[in-house]
């Protein structure tokens, strides 16, 4: 054992603080209305949409991150590197959030929450192939580890799709994100629900 190596305990702090950040910071762009007139109530409704997708859309990932570090015991110097990459694209979503709240329906605001999520599935597809390189034989995955990888990957493709949507239908970009939340919830637990029932057999 080495005098000085990377501490465990340290990445699962940063990237729990992290995630309670912004899944905090995210709310505070809900404004109480000025007014009781539609326009502002409306304003205000819209900001909580917002905030329950992009909530949903973070805690998603904290769900992947936390199973992710769950077998990683000492992590690399490289590790940590890319670790930090996938944070930094965490933190901009508030950003993202409220860009798309103050600008509705504009192409550039869906696009860049489409790049945003598209930049963190990305880190987290990598994250995902650094933990599975490491380990001594394929062999070891069990079905679960296996369904969890696919998820990841599955994310990426679909992050494409959410950029498409954003140049193309930006009006849109919302309801295919909570679409695309819906299917991916349904999707693992349907899947998980499988491996039960093959256990019991």
């Amino acid at each position: 054992m080495h005098m000085f190596e990377n501490s465990k305990s340290r990445l699962d702090a940063i990237s729990d603080g992290v995630f309670a950040v912004v899944l905090t910071l995210m709310v505070l762009d809900i404004k109480v209305p000025k007014t009781l007139t539609i326009a502002d109530l409306y304003a205000t409704g819209f900001s909580v949409v917002i905030y329950f997708i992009s909530f949903a859309v973070v805690g998603q990932y904290w769900t992947f991150h936390q199973e992710l570090l769950h077998t990683v015991t000492q992590p690399s110097t490289n590790f940590l590197v890319l670790n930090f990459f996938y944070l930094v694209f965490i933190c901009l979503v508030p950003f993202a959030t409220s860009f798309i709240g103050d600008h509705p329906g504009s192409r550039i605001s869906a696009t860049l929450f489409a790049i945003i999520i598209f930049m963190v599935d990305l880190f987290q597809f990598i994250l995902f192939r650094s933990v599975i390189g490491e380990q001594p034989k394929k062999e070891n995955l069990n079905a679960h580890d296996w369904e969890e990888y696919r998820a990841v990957s599955l994310m990426g493709l679909v992050a494409v799709v959410y950029i498409l949507v954003g140049l193309l239908l930006p009006k849109w970009i919302l309801v295919v994100i909570a679409l695309g939340l819906g299917a991916r919830t349904l999707n693992n637990t349907i899947g998980r629900r499988l491996q039960r029932q093959s256990k019991a057999k």
